[in-house]
């Protein structure tokens, strides 16, 4: 039987949603989220996330509207919701829940409890909160209220919410650009739940049991992944790998051809200005070459001697930032 794991802190929700996949999980495992890769997951899952730093106002501004648009939406539909402190956890899975809020039906229970098995819910339905830019409702991803036509990500984790608490429905309650309140309606579909608990399972197995990474997909992820080298270390390559630097190297000399080509035609327009402000040719404005404004900043060493410190002073309170790889080909390699 699972264990109900109450949650007191945020550090320990965070590491309680560690142990497993949820909700805001589940695309990304996918592939499918606009702001998570497999990778960031891993990373995440693995602990290996850097902290991007504080987030303390994006989560204030998170809770105080996720309690507005939660109340806005107990007004319209004339129900009540509440909270459900509880990390949900679906036994023999790696799927983890933890909701927005459930919507009492008191035709089946007047309070919403978690029952025995750590997972389910007394009611039928639960609610999800979300806010949005107010341009986003113009979009192909956002249908209708009262349709279940939202952004793949928002549908994937109702859905995933809707399998381990057993509810049938799933309200997806949206604040646009802070005006405009819509109310989305998402049912069940349990054939799908038991294949995303697949693919979870099978990506936990693959990736976070064996802390393998995912394949990366971006040149982002790939120094993300590998922030430094081996001294000395040589990797022997396929065929593939080779006719990849090929093509990159053909890139890189076409790239700077067309930087140089830029740079001539830069210097024939800067020409045709002499002293002016803008060129024109019949009437239509080619160009403008404006010298910008002046900026400032602060000239440390000079501080330190005005201070008499002496420039050395400066050198007591080193930055050190981690050297970026670069990557660096032989042309003469391809020839």
């Amino acid at each position: 039987m699972a264990m109900e794991t109450v949650i007191n802190s945020r550090d320990q929700w965070l590491a309680e949603r560690r142990r497993g996949i949820g909700g805001t999980d589940i695309s990304a495992l996918l592939g499918l989220n606009p702001w998570k890769t497999p990778l960031d997951l891993w990373l995440d899952k693995t602990g290996r996330a850097r902290d991007a730093g504080s987030n303390e106002e994006a989560m204030y501004w998170g809770s105080v509207l996720e309690d507005l648009v939660a109340k806005r939406y107990a007004e319209v539909e004339g129900l009540r919701v509440q909270r459900v402190n509880r990390m949900l956890v679906l036994p023999e899975t790696v799927a983890i829940a933890n909701i927005d809020r459930a919507v009492v039906n008191p035709e089946i229970s007047g309070i919403v409890r978690v029952k025995p098995d750590g997972h389910r819910l007394t009611t039928d339905r639960i609610l999800e909160c979300k806010t949005a830019h107010a341009l986003a409702a113009n979009r192909d991803d956002w249908g209708e209220p009262g349709t279940d036509q939202v952004p793949e990500h928002y549908w994937l984790q109702v859905q995933w919410y809707l399998g381990i608490t057993g509810a049938r429905v799933g309200d997806l309650a949206v604040l646009f650009g802070g005006q405009r309140h819509c109310i989305y309606t998402i049912e069940a579909e349990d054939d799908l739940f038991s294949d995303l608990v697949h693919e979870a399972n099978a990506w936990w197995s693959e990736h976070i049991d064996t802390d393998t990474p995912p394949e990366p997909s971006t040149e982002d992820e790939c120094r993300r992944l590998w922030r430094s080298h081996t001294a000395g270390k040589t990797r022997a390559v396929d065929v593939t790998v080779f006719e990849t630097a090929r093509t990159l190297a053909g890139l890189q000399a076409e790239i700077k051809r067309l930087k140089a080509q830029a740079s001539e035609a830069r210097a024939e327009l800067m020409k045709a200005f002499v002293d002016a402000e803008a060129i024109e040719y019949q009437g239509r404005r080619l160009a403008t070459w404006k010298q910008s404004k002046p900026g400032r900043k602060t000239d440390w060493k000079g501080l330190a001697e005005f201070l008499g410190a002496g420039p050395e002073y400066i050198e007591k309170f080193p930055t050190e930032n981690e050297g970026a790889r670069v990557l660096r080909l032989n042309p003469k390699a391809f020839d």
